[in-house]
């Protein structure tokens, strides 16, 4: 205690003294002054340690000190990691360790660097600074991140902050999208850049940067159309903001990446200049026609909402008065619409005049002429403000489906049949209500299929897959069927279920639930057997046009189902259904790959395949034990690594693979393979079986390691079977002289 207010006086007396000296000097600042003297430029370092490789890197033996200011750092989260530099001549990258960097080297800092003994390369096609590693994939080292400590022995602060130092490059997305040379990466590479007078591809004041907890890429367009992919990270502070409408300049650092080519990262979104800040023009906030005429031929463009209230009457070519009109349905002509404030408009000072391109989804489902039953109906249309055939007007409107909006549903097929055998269609219609997933189409064994699961995304989900309008009133046959098939990771949340919708916006429509046959969800990761939901009769939904929508939702889980549809038809009859089945490897071990690729045991699955003196390997993101990139993802997923039987090729202890007896006979076999270790042409066998005897087999040959080789053949075969893959090790040979891996096997039964 007495030591306490031993402390407490000898305070007081400090304070004391300062009280009585009002003359005490501010602390001087100190600038930090570097000891280390530039002798090469960033654009002579680059230049001089270059390396066409997508990855490489090597240790500077040299005395080679470079100086730059800080153009980019991690202060707003969306570059992790990463730091930037760039001098008069050029810039580049230090991948570092280390989080919070902007804490020391702020925006404009000057840094010099004394380089001797660090790394420079490229990471996946970046040219960075930072830390040799070695890349199994490829036997080579590449540019990691260099820890903290090595990166602050390197570095000096020479001054204090100047941001005008770091002034971007203006450049054109032609001047660099889809150019890998030499000259423009040793360029632009960590380069900070401006690209003017662009837009963001998609922007309707809502849609953000990027979705939360997610790597997002959003796109810029110039006015020729070129677009430019910018990087965007659900974990910065800006992620949730709705990206900016109209044209402007967007700012950042240019970087490449191998798989995706030229990417861009903001730095903040003040890194967006020039662009509009408000929502009016947006979908959800459109222009009223009285308000569109006010800024009429003042460049400014957007969405306008009125009503349909005619069309240009035939031979008129310029709009001078109401008798240019016609405003009855249907009406001569369906090349032009004459949109009102209200349906009662008749007058032109109240009016905007749009075309109908010809061919076009405008044309097709918003003339008068074809369905007049539009008239005084609400319509959205998108498009610049401006003088059309002498009167107020709409222009540069493609007619395409995302440049319109209907209050009401017109036309509509009156046949559909789709198999997604070439993506998801452009007449469907995605809507994602909630969560960051949305449906897309995947490929199994031949056979593609759209797809939704909530794996990795963010909770809730309420994501729709809709048609084309079907119209159900003049239909042939009004009958709805598609199959399913769906792996239900032991979700108990995920719902799938259909609707007759009156419109493609779930948000606004009228909806009617169906009640089809669909795919009963496992507690696995096993995929069911496609379900055929049988004839769906729509007929009580003749009296017009509607939509059908595939929903699926889910609320918070710890896993995800993941639902599929295939074979989509309506008004016709469709092809009888094909039943596919798949391995189960992944139940092999436990559900666990192998501790090593030499660690061969027998191991049995679920569903009974028998593997012999083998090991389990399985796909994944790095190429190291046990983990096998190369095997790639499991067949009919977007997410899941495959997992393979691989084989001992020793024939003191030769490896194989069986499947159980299978039913219901096989028309197609395909399957994945390839091996990892240290042979070449490594061959095996695959064989059908019954009744003991071979009746249909097929050797092959692996030629490079880790390489991942298909096989897809059709084959003939009724009733019970047995499949079996073997190494073609001949006799007399020691040690492993064709080990192989066997993956997604995967075949068609033949009823």
């Amino acid at each position: 205690m007495k030591r306490f207010y031993f402390y407490i006086s000898a305070l007081l007396l400090t304070f004391l003294a300062v009280g009585c000296n009002e003359d005490f000097d501010t602390p001087p600042m100190v600038v930090p002054v570097a000891q280390h003297t530039p002798n090469m430029t960033i654009a002579e370092f680059k230049e001089a340690y270059w390396d066409d490789a997508r990855n490489f890197g090597v240790i500077i033996e040299e005395d080679v000190i470079i100086h730059g200011w800080v153009s980019a750092n991690d202060e707003s989260g969306n570059i992790y990691k990463h730091m930037y530099i760039q001098d008069e001549t050029g810039g580049i990258g230090l991948s570092i360790d280390a989080t919070s960097l902007y804490n020391t080297y702020r925006l404009g800092q000057e840094l010099v660097l004394n380089l001797k003994g660090a790394c420079i390369g490229k990471y996946n096609g970046e040219y960075l600074i930072g830390k040799q590693e070695w890349y199994a994939a490829q036997s080579v080292y590449e540019a990691g991140r260099m820890p903290k400590d090595d990166f602050t022995a390197m570095v000096e602060l020479n001054g204090l902050p100047n941001p005008d130092k770091v002034a971007p490059v203006p450049v054109k997305i032609s001047d660099i999208a889809g150019k890998n040379d030499r000259e423009t990466q040793l360029k632009y590479q960590g380069q900070l850049v401006m690209f003017e007078n662009v837009e963001w591809e998609g922007a309707n004041g809502e849609l953000p940067y990027a979705e939360s907890g997610q790597t997002t890429t959003r796109q810029i367009k110039d006015e020729q159309g070129n677009l430019f992919d910018v990087t965007n990270s659900g974990y910065s502070n800006w992620y949730s903001a709705p990206m900016p409408l109209g044209k402007g300049n967007v700012v950042g650092i240019a970087y490449l990446t191998g798989q995706d080519g030229w990417k861009l990262y903001l730095r903040d979104t003040k890194d967006c200049i020039g662009f509009d800040e408000g929502t009016k023009g947006t979908l959800k906030d459109p222009y009223t026609v009285n308000e569109a005429i006010e800024v009429m031929n003042t460049d400014v463009s957007g969405w306008v909402t009125g009503y349909i209230v005619g069309a240009v009457a035939p031979e008129v070519t310029e709009v001078k008065s109401a008798n240019d009109v016609e405003w009855t349905a249907p009406t001569t002509l369906d090349n032009t619409l004459v949109i009102g404030e209200s349906p009662e408009t008749r007058d032109l000072e109240h009016c905007l005049v749009v075309a109908l391109p010809q061919g076009t989804p405008f044309r097709a489902m918003a003339s008068t002429k074809t369905f007049p039953e539009l008239l005084g109906t609400q319509i959205w249309v998108k498009g610049k403000f401006a003088t059309f055939m002498g009167a107020n007007g709409i222009t540069e409107n493609s007619g395409s489906k995302d440049e319109f909006k209907l209050s009401v549903v017109t036309g509509g097929v009156l046949e559909l049949e789709e198999g997604f055998e070439n993506g998801l269609p452009g007449d469907w219609t995605q809507v994602q209500v909630k969560g960051d997933k949305k449906w897309y189409q995947t490929t199994f064994s031949d056979n593609g299929y759209a797809a939704m699961t909530g794996y990795k995304g963010t909770a809730p989900f309420e994501s729709w897959l809709i048609t084309p309008a079907l119209d159900i009133k003049n239909a042939a046959s009004k009958n709805l069927k598609f199959r399913t098939q769906v792996a239900g990771y032991g979700s108990t949340t995920t719902k799938f279920r259909v609707f007759v919708m009156t419109s493609d916006d779930p948000t606004t429509a009228t909806t009617y639930e169906l009640n089809p046959a669909i795919a009963s969800p496992s507690a696995t990761a096993t995929y069911s057997d496609w379900v055929q939901s049988g004839d769906l009769d729509l007929s009580q939904w003749a009296d017009g046009t509607y939509f059908i929508g595939f929903l699926y939702e889910a609320t918070s889980d710890a896993n995800y189902a993941t639902w599929c549809v295939d074979d989509v038809v309506f008004g016709k009859g469709g092809p009888a259904p094909v039943s596919k089945t798949q391995d189960d490897f992944y139940t092999m071990n436990g559900g666990n790959p192998s501790d090593k690729a030499t660690t061969y045991a027998n191991h049995t699955s679920e569903r009974g395949w028998a593997a012999v003196n083998s090991a389990i390997l399985r796909g994944g993101d790095s190429d190291a034990n046990p983990v096998y990139k190369f095997i790639g993802l499991r067949a009919g997923s977007q997410e899941d690594w495959a997992y393979a039987v691989y084989m001992n090729g020793n024939p003191a202890s030769m490896g194989s693979l069986t499947s159980p007896m299978i039913e219901n006979g096989i028309s197609h076999l395909s399957f994945n393979y390839g091996f990892p270790m240290s042979e070449t042409n490594v061959t095996f066998t695959v064989s059908i079986i019954q009744n003991q005897q071979v009746v249909w087999s097929k050797d092959l040959t692996a030629a490079e390691k880790l390489t991942s080789y298909s096989f897809s053949e059709d084959v003939n075969v009724k009733g019970s079977f047995i499949i079996r893959f073997v190494p073609n090790t001949p006799a007399g040979v020691s040690g492993n002289k064709n080990r192989i891996a066997v993956w997604n096997v995967v075949w068609e039964e033949n009823n």
